[in-house]
């Protein structure tokens, strides 16, 4: 079995990919609750060591075939897994369009389950929760693939600055994932299925059904507690798309080929650098490098950071010479700035796009006093590069033009998005009255 290249060096970032498929019916965007528990002390947290599976021959040349042949978690013939069965098999589409996301990143996803001896189901996981964008976003700031909730990704570690987002890293976000189930699973007695229940609703809702149950002598596992309806939906859909990719030749239904090597390979990066030169040094576009590392808030990695960074396997050995060959106080671009009166810190942060701590590290300052005539040095903020705006593209937009009698409750429920985001994509007021023809921006 092949495995991800991970070239070891000195920073780090993560992946991503997008399709230009229409899913005309999505997915309902499943959103990772806070738990409801008092956060547990660090050492509670801690995971025990795993033993990884034994070396499996993976002769499939296609990822789905891998997971496929691993699939361990039953799958109940019962009229939840049915509903959501029926209603995949009803949208040929929408693996195809999960198919062109994951590729990128699928088998280094598969790779990391396999090393801890967890279920492949949770591989598939990501489709329930974000249909495989890294730079999804729920109403309620869920972010990634996992839909990490800012206080689940404080938890598990996963950081948040100004620089990055580690819930959109596909590295840290499926770390931490990963050691979330296994917390979750060590917690509710072992059971995967409550495990992936507490993911999606926080493991005090789960637990305190599970412990109403048994006071009350009856089933502790995830089909006999009551739970509210959306995490009641989460597990079975889960199961659904796995019954569905395990009867995939029964049931006629295709999942495009990824192929069973790495696409990409992660390099750790320690130290700051510019992504416009770490661009140049791997031969491809700063876009594709953001869209493989969605975490990245800005131009460059953050400062002091160690980071992995996740390119295309073919640019990897021409980054790999650059960087190790390129002393680490160029892998910036700089600014020469002369204070002059009536500059502040702030003032010239505003300016040049550059936080603040970022300037007076690099310049070693102990204090926010600066005076004129004192020379700084300021890193390019390249106003080309614009990251977060990426995430545009990782929904596909669809034109909706207004016939007669067409209101936005309607146009809401016909694409299931919901009326206050087609009022933000579209700057309309939530009363606005619209007009035959109108059209209006539709993100699905």
């Amino acid at each position: 079995m092949k495995k991800i290249i991970i070239l070891t060096v000195l920073l780090g970032l993560t992946a991503c990919q997008q399709t230009p498929e229409v899913i005309t019916e999505p997915l309902t965007k499943n959103q990772e609750k806070a738990s409801q528990l008092t956060l547990v002390e660090e050492e509670q947290v801690k995971l025990a060591k795993i033993t990884p599976l034994a070396k499996l021959p993976h002769e499939h040349e296609d990822v789905w075939q891998r997971i496929r042949s691993q699939l361990s978690i039953e799958v109940p013939d019962n009229k939840e897994v049915d509903k959501w069965r029926k209603y995949y098999l009803s949208h040929p589409n929408f693996m195809v369009t999960i198919s062109k996301r994951a590729e990128p990143f699928l088998y280094y996803i598969v790779e990391e389950i396999e090393k801890r001896n967890m279920p492949v189901e949770l591989a598939l996981l990501p489709i329930v929760e974000s249909s495989y964008l890294p730079y999804g976003l729920s109403n309620k700031s869920a972010a990634g693939l996992w839909q990490f909730m800012p206080i689940s990704a404080k938890r598990f570690n996963i950081e948040q600055n100004w620089w990055y987002d580690g819930r959109r890293d596909i590295v840290e976000s499926t770390r931490g994932a990963l050691d979330y189930f296994q917390f979750f699973h060590r917690t509710l007695d072992e059971d995967w299925l409550n495990a992936i229940a507490a993911f999606n609703s926080g493991e005090g809702r789960v637990g305190r059904a599970m412990a109403k149950n048994k006071k009350a002598n009856l089933p502790s596992d995830f089909w006999s507690l009551n739970l509210p309806t959306e995490t009641s939906n989460f597990v079975p859909k889960l199961l659904a798309i796995a019954d569905i990719l395990k009867r995939a030749d029964e049931l006629n239904y295709a999942f495009t080929p990824i192929k069973n090597s790495p696409a990409v390979a992660v390099i750790e990066v320690e130290g700051q650098l510019d992504i416009s030169l770490a661009a140049q040094w791997a031969n491809i576009n700063s876009n594709d490098i953001f869209k493989l590392n969605p975490g990245l808030n800005r131009w460059a990695t953050a400062p002091d950071s160690r980071y992995h960074l996740m390119l295309p396997i073919s640019a990897a050995d021409s980054f790999k010479a650059k960087l190790t060959t390129t002393n680490k106080k160029d892998w910036l671009r700089w600014h020469s700035y002369t204070v002059t009166s009536g500059d502040s810190l702030g003032k010239i942060s505003l300016q040049y796009g550059i936080d603040v701590s970022a300037i007076k590290k690099h310049n070693r300052l102990n204090s926010d006093i600066i005076r004129i005539g004192q020379k700084l040095i300021v890193p390019f903020n390249h106003s080309d590069m614009d990251p977060l705006g990426l995430a545009k593209f990782s929904r596909n937009k669809i034109t909706h033009t207004v016939k007669s009698g067409d209101n936005l409750w309607d146009i809401s429920r016909k694409y299931k998005v919901s009326v206050r985001d087609i009022v933000r994509w579209n700057k309309l007021s939530s009363n606005s009255l619209l007009q035959p023809k109108q059209q209006l921006a539709i993100l699905l």
